[in-house]
Parts: structure tokens; sequence; C-alpha cells
């Protein structure tokens, strides 16, 4: 596991409920980083981490992310993060994108060019039960005068509400998530059973693969056995159910008559 480790300090970040800071990292590259013990937990990295890790399986356009490694001569170094009521260990870093709005602003940002991973986005989201993905959690890069990239960002509210238990984990709701982007993009997607390729995509992941994700999590990010366990077995169960849950999505956003 490839893990950097900071540079120089940038300031904190003004956005963001867990309070993350901009560094320079051992690679040369600022990221925005999320520590451990943040305002809203540890947890948030965890599903950031697993949640990134499954989508670049899929293929999907998540922001470039890595682990950093934070020891206490560093926390001494930048004596800043005390305030914070940090702790010291592996935090997510997430890389900061230039030339980039949140996707309230598509109109000023040109052509997207990377408009066929929608459904996939869609899809996604359902599968992990992301119900944060909001417009500011969908990047548009500029990479030319009329064309943008979408990036995907922020995945810290994903998976079971409440604790990982094995009873959480067979609590697998069939319900419609509702969220800004998705109703966003119905509007761009032609065919919806594009939705539903990617259904198929989403069920021929080898298991092998989804438990090698969750089992790289970091262990000082204090994710028990049982836990882990309960997170797998949900999105198996919620894989299951995926399916149903996308001719749900399609009835109700593509066939209203």
């Amino acid at each position: 596991m490839n893990t950097l480790y900071p540079v120089h300090y940038l300031g904190s970040h003004s956005e963001g409920n867990t309070r993350p800071q901009l560094f320079e990292l051992s690679d040369g590259n600022k990221y925005l980083v999320k520590f451990k013990n943040n305002p809203q937990g540890t947890r948030v990295l965890v599903n950031d981490w697993v949640a990134g890790k499954l989508a670049l399986l899929l293929g999907l356009p998540v922001a470039p992310f890595a682990l950093v490694y934070f020891s206490k001569s560093h926390f001494n170094q930048f004596p800043e993060l005390y305030k914070y009521g940090f702790k010291p260990g592996h935090q997510f870093a997430s890389y900061l994108l230039k030339n980039c709005t949140g996707l309230w602003e598509p109109r000023n940002s040109g052509e997207i060019a990377n408009l066929n991973v929608l459904p996939g986005v869609i899809v996604f989201d359902y599968w992990v039960n992301n119900y944060d993905r909001d417009t500011g959690n969908a990047l548009l890069e500029k990479v030319s005068k009329n064309t943008c990239y979408l990036h995907l960002i922020d995945h810290g509210l994903c998976f079971p509400i409440g604790s990982w238990t094995k009873k959480n984990s067979q609590k697998v709701y069939v319900n419609i998530l509702d969220q800004d982007v998705h109703t966003w993009a119905v509007t761009r997607i032609e065919n919806p059973k594009d939705l539903l390729k990617f259904t198929e995509k989403v069920l021929s992941l080898p298991s092998e693969q989804i438990y090698k994700v969750i089992n790289s999590i970091p262990e000082d990010w204090n994710v028990a056995s049982s836990e882990k366990e309960a997170v797998y077995q949900y999105l198996i169960t919620r894989r299951e159910v995926l399916p149903i849950l996308m001719l749900k999505f399609i009835k109700k956003y593509f066939h209203k008559d």
C-alpha cells in the first residue's frame, strides 16, 4: 500500500464538516486531507476509501485519492492540527483538482466530455447507498475552452446508516435516493437501458475484489473484523436488489406518463 507523507501545510479548507486541511504531500501535489477524529468521525475516511476503490474498479471518474501518514513528529511540525483534535496515523487525501466548479454551473463549463459515465454514477450510488450526491460532490474540470470533465468526490456518507453490524447489514431498503446529481443526469441520459447495462457490470464484479477492498482499510482506522464483514455483506445483499432499484428509478424518471 503506497502511503504519502506531508511536506508543506497550506492552510485550512473553509468548506466541509470534516474540517479538511490543505497540504502539499511527498509526491509534490496538493491534497485536501481528512483526518481521523474529525467532527464527523473516522468512519467518513473509511467510507471514502472503500467507495472510492470500488468506483475505480468499475471505471468511474473518481478524483484521485491516496493515504497519507501523519506521525506525531508531523503533528509537532504542523501544530495547527492539534487545535482540531485530530489524531496521528493514516489519513485520507483527495487530490486538489484545478480549474473546477461544482455541477451547479454546468452552463458555464462547456461540453462535458465524459457524459457516458452518468448511468454508472447513478447505479454506483444506489449500490453503495450514497445519500450525499449533491451538486457539490460532482466537479466539472475545465480541460479546454469548450470542454470539461466530470469528477466524483466525497463518498463519506455511504453504506448502512448507523453502526456497522450484522443486523444493520441486512437492512437494505429499496428506496429512491432523490439526489440532485441523479435528477440532473436523467436529462442527459438518452437510453435508460444504459442503467441496466451498468447494473450488470456491478453484478459481474468478483466478490473477491470487493472483499479485498474492504480488507485494505488501514488498521489504525479501527474497523473491527465484524464491521468489515457487515459492510461486505451489505454490499453483496444490496447488489442483489440493485436490478429492482434501477427498474424503480427508470419507472420514476423515464416513464412518467
